[in-house]
């Protein structure tokens, strides 16, 4: 008897331990409402060609809003977006990405002045140049903001790998 009173009080430890770990998630983990969907794919320069560009010699989005690190350049890793609100004229896209473990995540803002035609078009932001890596490079984590002219973020979304230890750390 005595044994298991000795259990059921590490195991009442444990579980009061666990409650006060799961407090709240930090600032930089937390989803808010409003992305609808984030696809993020690598593409190729013949994967982002359209047909029409056959006949015009000229690039087209279509309905969706493309942006890139490196306009220049097509070839890269993309992330195709789409909200569940329209953002304000004044907004911004950020998108935060973490290369390497132990860096800093690296940042890259656009703005949602220029909006996809409803109802199919996407945000289309894509890393390219320099900054898509190597062609089997993908992103150990991401995240992705919406907000507003005075900083505050209307809605985001991250990859599982977001919350990582650094961020846990920073409560």
């Amino acid at each position: 008897m005595k044994r298991f009173g000795g259990m059921a009080c590490w195991q009442a430890a444990l579980i009061a331990l666990a409650l006060t770990a799961c407090d709240s998630p930090p600032p930089s983990a937390v989803v808010l409402p409003g992305v609808a969907y984030v696809h993020p794919k690598r593409r190729s320069e013949a994967d982002v060609a359209r047909a029409s560009e056959a006949f015009y010699a000229k690039e087209t989005h279509g309905q969706d809003v493309v942006f890139r690190s490196v306009e220049t350049e097509r070839a890269g890793y993309y992330f195709y977006t789409k909200f569940a609100f329209e953002p304000p004229a004044d907004a911004r896209l950020v998108l935060e990405v973490v290369r390497t473990e132990a860096t800093a995540p690296e940042r890259y803002v656009f703005s949602t002045k220029v909006r996809p035609q409803f109802p199919v078009g996407e945000y289309v932001i894509g890393l390219t140049g320099k900054d898509a890596g190597s062609p089997k490079w993908v992103p150990i984590a991401w995240r992705l903001s919406v907000v507003d002219a005075q900083g505050k973020v209307l809605a985001a979304t991250h990859s599982f790998l977001w919350g990582s230890p650094t961020d846990l750390g920073q409560k």
